[in-house]
Order: structure tokens, then C-alpha cells, then sequence
């Protein structure tokens, strides 16, 4: 058995049908780490929003009307505090004329596929406007013919030719703007690090650990994937055995794998609901049992950061409140509130 990362012991039974993983699961089984925010009852993330006795949300309290002061007092002039810092010029986000689009919705924007959104610059976070790919393949040599630009990368639902980076497995490689960098040769960003590139169609997927190819061809064209975590597929359940359940674990060595567990129920979102002794939770599968140690949990949403395997619904972004004992889990998260 494994400590979570906040206090939860639980155990992950192995060797179960299309999840024996001979390195031992241990942790969770179906929550091998909990969300660093309190992820308390009728909210998806922060704090708990209150609820009626008809299950709705609860109106806000009447706080009566605002005394009225009187005129506001003549402070005078405000003070002279010189020019305004030189903020350098302006980052360079390529053409701002495109389609309107939301940039919270990653891979899943309006722009579809072959675009991909870019914010504008001092705008509302939900300000975007799209842009159009280079139509390229990540990983097929000539699909970049310029020199300078031979490298494939990925930006949302398009590919585009640019020069390759420096950035390695499991480096991040979102900026500041929340804008993808390129990776080095051979890895793709996933909208949180870089991970190594693979075909889905292939009958060895290369990826380390034995992990599986995460097919992202919907958004990005014929026989595309990259490298997911081993063991069965948490957002689908495939791998695992009927009456069997595919959880997100943590080894022993503090690896996030997929762990197929005993199917002891389907709550939905926002349900409340526990972990069992022999490994898993009793959320609908997709979804994951969190919450503050020794408090109620409830089943949330499992995502990966960019929207390409699992997007999140509607008015709702993916997070990476996931944590294990080695630090929180990248390319993947829950789903909270747009805010």
C-alpha cells in the first residue's frame, strides 16, 4: 500500500484482466492522488457552493441597499508618478484577424480542426481569435519542407512548421501566455509537457514504460498519437474486463498508470463517494473520487490539459490538481468552472 498525497492510504489490486502490471500498483486506485484545492460539495473546484433543499444552488443572501455617503470628498489632483514602465513591445502572436474564438477551450475551440486559438493580448481571458495551421505531420520526415522550419508542432487542432526546440520528455512547454513551444524532434506538446510522439495504428507503440499511444487523429489528421501512462485508458475504460472499472493509480515507484479495479458503482458528477479496500472508487467511469483528507469526497471529471482525449464540458477547463508523492500529474487534471 502507498500514502497519497494528502494522507490516503488505499491499495490497488493487480494482476485484474488487461491491467497486470508487473512493476505493482500501489496508491489510489482510482484516486492514487487528490486535488491540492478543496474540491468540497456542489461546486467543480474551490470553494463549496451552498445548495437549497431542492438540491439547487442556493440565492445569495439580500445584503440591503448601499447607504447612501453623499458626494465623494475632493482629494485634488492625483500625484505625478512619472511615465509608465517600459513594458518592452509587445509578444508577437501572429495575425489577430481570424473568427472569434475562447482560447479556455484548448484543442476544442470553435476554430476546428486544422486552427488553433490564439488570445489577444490584454483582453479578456475568453478573447481569441483563430489561426490557421500548416497542415504538417508530426513525425513524417519532408512534412515541414523549409530548413528552417522542419519541425512539426502542435498548437491546439493544427500542426505547424517551425523550428525545432530544446525541450525534452516531460518538460513544460506552455509559456507564460499559455502559448505551446515547440519540442525537440521526436515530442509533441500536449498543452502542459512534452511527450514522445507515436502512430496509433502501430503494433508496438515505442513509448516508454510499455505506455499506451493516445490516438489524437480526430484533431489532427490521419494516425496521429503521443505517449500516455501504461495500463488501461481512464477516460474509457479500455483495457479492463467487463465489471471491471480503469482507475488512474500511482505505483510504487510513484508512476501515474491506469489500474483496472472492481466496478463498485457509477456515481455521476458532483455525487458523493468513497475508495475501497481492494483499490478503486465508486464514480461512473471518466470520472474520479477527490476531496480534503478525512472529509467527503465527490466524483469529478477526468481531463488531459489540452482537450484532446478527454475535453472538458461546456463552461469548464481542465486543471492539473491531480498530485502524487513525486509532485502533481502532468498533461492531466479535473474539470472546474471557467472563471
Amino acid at each position: 500500500m502507498v500514502r497519497g498525497a494528502l494522507g490516503v492510504v488505499l491499495a490497488v489490486t493487480v494482476g485484474l484482466a488487461g491491467c497486470k502490471d508487473d512493476a505493482g500498483d500501489g496508491g489510489a486506485g482510482g484516486a492514487g492522488g487528490v486535488p491540492s484545492a478543496d474540491m468540497g460539495a456542489g461546486g467543480t473546484g474551490g470553494t463549496p457552493v451552498p445548495m437549497d433543499a431542492a438540491g439547487g444552488q442556493a440565492p445569495p443572501p439580500d445584503m440591503g441597499r448601499t447607504p447612501d455617503t453623499g458626494p465623494a470628498s475632493d482629494t485634488g489632483p492625483a500625484p505625478d508618478t512619472g511615465p509608465a514602465p517600459d513594458m518592452g513591445p509587445a509578444p508577437d502572436v501572429g495575425p489577430l484577424d481570424g473568427d472569434q474564438c475562447d482560447p479556455r477551450l484548448r484543442a476544442r475551440s470553435t476554430c476546428g480542426v486544422g486552427a488553433f486559438c490564439v488570445h489577444v493580448p490584454g483582453a479578456a481571458d475568453h478573447i481569441g481569435r483563430c489561426q490557421s495551421g500548416d497542415d504538417c505531420a508530426p513525425g513524417v520526415a519532408g512534412s515541414c519542407p523549409d530548413g528552417a522550419r522542419s519541425y512539426c508542432h502542435v498548437r491546439g487542432a493544427a500542426t505547424v512548421c517551425t523550428a525545432p526546440g530544446a525541450l525534452g520528455a516531460g518538460e513544460p512547454c506552455v509559456n507564460d501566455l499559455g502559448i505551446p513551444q515547440p519540442c525537440a524532434e521526436g515530442y509533441v506538446c500536449n498543452f502542459s509537457v512534452c511527450v514522445q510522439h507515436c502512430r496509433p495504428s502501430a503494433p508496438d507503440s515505442g513509448c516508454p514504460d510499455e505506455g499506451r499511444c493516445a490516438d489524437v487523429s480526430e484533431l489532427l489528421g490521419d494516425d496521429q498519437g503521443w505517449c500516455a501512462p501504461r495500463g488501461c485508458n481512464w477516460f474509457s475504460g479500455e483495457g479492463c474486463a467487463d465489471g471491471q472499472k480503469c482507475s488512474y493509480a500511482i505505483r510504487n515507484d510513484g508512476t501515474t498508470v491506469g489500474s483496472c479495479t472492481e466496478d463498485h458503482g457509477a456515481n455521476q458528477v458532483g455525487a458523493q463517494c468513497q475508495f475501497f479496500p481492494s483499490g478503486g472508487d465508486n464514480c461512473a467511469q471518466g470520472l474520479t473520487c477527490v476531496g480534503p483528507p478525512d472529509q467527503q469526497r465527490f466524483c469529478r471529471i477526468l481531463c488531459d490539459t489540452g482537450g484532446y482525449e478527454a475535453p472538458c464540458p461546456a463552461g469548464m477547463v481542465c486543471q492539473e490538481l491531480l498530485q502524487t508523492r513525486v509532485g502533481p500529474v502532468r498533461g492531466y487534471g479535473i474539470c472546474i468552472t471557467n472563471q
